[in-house]
């Protein structure tokens, strides 16, 4: 296997993607030759359903704590 560079820098090209073109993924993109990568998005989240119980009206926002006394 032949030591092939990239033809604007001295880097050593080592996937076959990169000796076939004949230039490295940063010169590429510094050149203008290749495009910019694309972001990562993430995925979008599962929706929720709120779960309503009799005691619970859909406009409360706290639940009502009542204290437990220990029994003795």
């Amino acid at each position: 296997m032949k030591a092939i560079r990239c033809r604007y820098c001295p880097q050593l090209l080592l996937t076959p993607e990169s000796r076939a073109r004949g230039y490295g993924p940063v010169c590429g993109r510094k050149n203008g030759l290749l495009p910019p990568p694309t972001p990562r998005r993430s995925r979008q989240p599962t929706p929720v359903t709120a779960v309503t119980t009799p005691d619970v009206h859909p406009d409360q926002t706290a639940i009502p704590v009542q204290p437990t006394l220990p029994e003795e």
